[in-house]
């Protein structure tokens, strides 16, 4: 009932109004870690390693360590009327929940880690997939709007062991997108 009584002011504004769409692609994206291990011959701690230019995003559980994916979009000057984050393919196998939350957009994706990097953020919402190659999407307008910065940043969780998507280095049309109404 309160997701069809929100889409009625939508649907009553596209009515009256023009509403134009943009497929906005992301902008920004990493893996950032989270943990205690070791990296690099067991020299360097690996939530300290930026991962922002590699070619794949990871969202990661393990007992003790984990990593988030952090995805930016850079957004229109136009107020936003909807605004739907849309999950691409996963180049891992396997169904998967991804967990959502906007964080803030102080970051840069050369240098973003698990050290430079708080983990924090509003959850916004989850999207299940029992299919890895089944795109997924989920509605973010809460919290589309409002950025001083014209950014929204992201960090996506999963519920599972690990999921890979490509990320913006990648050259692949499959990335994060986000649907932008107004």
């Amino acid at each position: 009932m309160k997701l069809y009584t929100a889409a009625i002011p939508l649907l009553a504004f596209c009515a009256t109004a023009a509403c134009d769409t943009v497929n906005l692609r992301v902008s920004r994206d990493a893996t950032v870690s989270f943990n205690g291990i070791l990296c690099q011959n067991d020299t360097v701690p690996c939530s300290s390693i930026p991962r922002g230019l590699d070619s794949s995003v990871i969202a990661f559980k393990g007992n003790r360590d984990y990593s988030r994916i952090l995805v930016s979009f850079d957004l229109p000057t136009n107020k936003p009327s909807q605004c739907v984050l849309r999950i691409p393919p996963a180049t891992s196998a396997g169904g998967y929940q991804l967990t959502v939350a906007r964080t803030d957009d102080v970051w840069e994706e050369a240098t973003v880690s698990g050290y430079t990097k708080r983990l924090d953020g509003t959850i916004v919402g989850s999207v299940n997939s029992t299919d890895s190659s089944a795109p997924g999407s989920l509605d973010v307008s809460s919290v589309c709007d409002g950025s001083a910065s014209r950014r929204l940043s992201f960090f996506v969780d999963t519920d599972r062991a690990m999921v890979t998507f490509n990320s913006l280095q990648s050259g692949s049309p499959d990335i994060f997108t986000l649907d932008y109404t107004f």
